[in-house]
C-alpha cells in the first residue's frame, strides 16, 4: 500500500528538516516498486511559495487529503507558526494516521495539544522550554528518535534522517533502511544521544536563580556543590530550588554539576597537553576514575580516547 507522506512547512522553516528526510524516502523509493513506493508532498497551510529561514523559497500545496504520516519540520520561524490557526487547525484535525516532528517542530504538535502526556524529545537547547510548555509531557532530551503511539519526535537537525530511517524500519523492515542509510553514508542507529553535542554553559535560562546558580557551579567546579549550596545561592529551600532547576535546564542539580565538570575536562583534555590527573583536580573531580565514570555517563566515550581522537 502506498504510504503518503507529507511535510508540513511555514515561512522561516528550517531546509535541512526538510531536505533530510526527503532524500532518505527518496533513496528508499529506489528500492520500492510501485504501489509501495513513499508519496512525497509538501505543504502548508496555505498553498504558496513559502521562505525558508536561509531565503530559499520551496513550493508548497495544501493540504486535500490525510496523510499516512505528516511530518512536521522545525526552524526560527516556530514561534510565529504556532500561532496560525489555519496551520494548527491542520495539526489538530484527522489529517494523518502518524504525526512527526523534526527538531523544533515539536512545539507546533504542543501547541496543536498532541504532545500531553507523551515521551517526547526535541534540539536539546530547547528541551526545557518544550517541558515548560508542555509540563505533562515526558521529555526524554538525549534521545535521538522517541515513539509514543501515533506521535514520532526527533532531536534536532540531521535527526530528522534518523526519524525518516526508523519509520522506514518500522514500516518496511530493517533490511531496506540499513540499505538506504548505507547508500547515504549515514549511521541507521546512533550508539550516543544527543547530550554529547549540548554545553550546558552555552544555555541562558530565563530565570535569573537558575543563571546565577550555573554561573557559580562554573566559578567553583572544585568546590562543594551539593544541593543545599546550591538552594542557598538561589534563596530557596531545596524542594523549589531542584523544581525550577529542571524546569528551567532539563536536569537536576547533581547531573548539571556533573555535566559542566566533564564540559570543563573535556575543553582541557581537547586544547591542552596537561594530564588526566591534572586536569581531573582542576574539574572538580576526585580522582581519574570518577571522571572516567562522568565522562562515560555524559558522553559515552572515555578522557583517553576523546584525547586519543585529536591526534
Amino acid at each position: 500500500m502506498t504510504q503518503r507522506i507529507g511535510f508540513l512547512i511555514f515561512p522561516g522553516f528550517n531546509l535541512l528538516d526538510l531536505s533530510g528526510p526527503l532524500s532518505v524516502f527518496e533513496t528508499a523509493n529506489q528500492h520500492l516498486a510501485g504501489e509501495n513506493r513513499y508519496l512525497l508532498q509538501v505543504c502548508a497551510a496555505t498553498a504558496g511559495m513559502i521562505s525558508s529561514s536561509n531565503g530559499l523559497r520551496v513550493q508548497a500545496r495544501a493540504v486535500d487529503k490525510p496523510f499516512t504520516t505528516f511530518i512536521v519540520v522545525g526552524g526560527s520561524g516556530v514561534s510565529q507558526a504556532s500561532r496560525d490557526s489555519a496551520l494548527l487547525a491542520l495539526l489538530q484535525s484527522d489529517s494523518a494516521r502518524r504525526y512527526v516532528s523534526v527538531c523544533t517542530g515539536a512545539f507546533l504538535l504542543a501547541a496543536a495539544g498532541r504532545l500531553a502526556g507523551k515521551r517526547v524529545t526535541t534540539h536539546w537547547r530547547r528541551a526545557a522550554e518544550l517541558q515548560r510548555l508542555v509540563p505533562d509531557a515526558r521529555l526524554q532530551p538525549d534521545s535521538i528518535v522517541v515513539q509514543d503511539g501515533d506521535i514520532w519526535t526527533s532531536a534536532g537537525a540531521t535527526a530528522g534522517m534518523d526519524i525518516a530511517l526508523a519509520l522506514i524500519e518500522a514500516q518496511n523492515g530493517a533490511s531496506l533502511a540499513h540499505q538506504v542509510a548505507r547508500e547515504l553514508l549515514i549511521p541507521n542507529r546512533r550508539t550516543q544521544g544527543q547530550l554529547q553535542f549540548m554545553r550546558l554553559r552555552d544555555i541562558t535560562p530565563p530565570s535569573p536563580r537558575v543563571q546565577r546558580v550555573l554561573a557559580f557551579i562554573g566559578d567553583n567546579l572544585h568546590g562543594n556543590l551539593n544541593v543545599t549550596t546550591l538552594a542557598e545561592k538561589a534563596h530557596l529551600s531545596t524542594r523549589q530550588f531542584t523544581r525550577e532547576f529542571v524546569a528551567h535546564t532539563g536536569l537536576t542539580p547533581a547531573r548539571a554539576v556533573e555535566r559542566l565538570r566533564v564540559e570543563y575536562a573535556r575543553s582541557r583534555l581537547e586544547g591542552s597537553n596537561e594530564t588526566p590527573a591534572a586536569i581531573a583536580a582542576q574539574a572538580g573531580f576526585s580522582d581519574t576514575a570518577l571522571m572516567r565514570k562522568a565522562f562515560l555517563r555524559c558522553l559515552n566515550t572515555t578522557p583517553q580516547r576523546l584525547r586519543k581522537a585529536q591526534w
